[in-house]
This record gives structure tokens, C-alpha cells and sequence, in this order.
């Protein structure tokens, strides 16, 4: 089943300019962007994307992280996207993410670990809403897409 889910390059991962460098990982996996962009990111939309940790003693270090800097929204989209984005982002502790992920590549801090992506369809469908207006997401077709989606 075709999903869309979103991917944000955070502040740290667009100051060591990996932001190539990362979305080619999700290209290379064979997702598709129908979504791109580069934010600075208001208070109070940091605020509303990390809500559910409102309550946790790190909530604010997080809001003042993602609001530090630019960072990269994606909205991508292809066959299982939620898992196959968290699959190659690793684990969320780089010292527990695998070689080959995004955070066992380039990753050495739990609290500066490059990217974000939505956990579940449901979660992603609320973030892209956050992050992306509408007329921001494009539909289209790809010429590959015969290669690399299921009948």
C-alpha cells in the first residue's frame, strides 16, 4: 500500500550539510518526494510537532533545537513508506543504530540525531498536515514506477 510520510532534515544535518547526502538515501530506496522544502521553524509549529513530549523534561531543549537553525521538511511517498523511512534512519539512540542508517552513519548524539520521521500512517498524515499546506504536496507519476511499485 502506497503511503506518504514525512521526513525532517533537522537543524544539525543541515549545518553539516548532509542534506544531500541524506535525501539520496530515501531515493536510493526507491521513495518518491512529492514535497520539499527548507524552514525556519516558528515556536509554536516546533511546539505542536513535538506535543506529545510536552509533558517530558526534554521538551523544551527539543523545541529550542529545532527552532535553532533551517531545516529540510520532506513529504515522501511509495509502498510501506512509514517503516522503510524509520528503517533507514535507525534507531533513534545513534549508538544503537545500525551501520548503514542514517544515525549509525552520521550520528553521535541523542539529542542531535539529524533526521525525524513519523512513526506511524496516522501520525505522518497529522505531521505532513503540520508541515505542508495543502497545495505543497504534489501527485505524479514516475516513468520507474512499473519497476519499483507492486502491480
Amino acid at each position: 500500500m502506497t503511503e506518504r510520510t514525512l521526513i525532517l532534515i533537522k537543524p544539525d544535518g543541515v549545518q553539516r550539510q548532509l542534506v544531500g547526502r541524506i535525501i539520496d538515501r530515501y531515493e536510493q530506496r526507491g521513495l518518491k518526494i512529492v514535497g520539499l522544502k527548507l524552514v525556519r521553524v516558528e515556536r509554536a509549529l516546533a511546539e505542536a510537532h513535538y506535543a506529545v513530549h510536552r509533558e517530558r523534561p526534554f521538551f523544551g531543549e527539543l523545541v529550542d533545537f529545532i527552532v535553532s537553525s533551517p531545516l529540510v521538511a520532506i513529504a515522501l511517498e511509495g509502498p510501506n513508506a512509514v517503516a522503510i523511512c524509520r528503517a533507514i534512519n535507525g534507531a533513534t539512540r545513534p549508538h544503537e543504530a545500525a551501520p548503514g542508517s542514517i544515525r549509525g552513519d552520521f550520528a553521535l548524539d541523542t539529542g542531535k540525531n539529524l533526521v525525524h520521521a513519523s512513526d506511524s500512517v496516522e501520525n505522518a498524515q497529522g505531521e505532513l498536515a503540520l508541515w505542508f499546506a495543502p497545495g505543497e504536496l504534489q501527485a505524479w507519476d514516475r516513468s520507474t514506477d512499473g519497476w519499483i511499485l507492486p502491480g
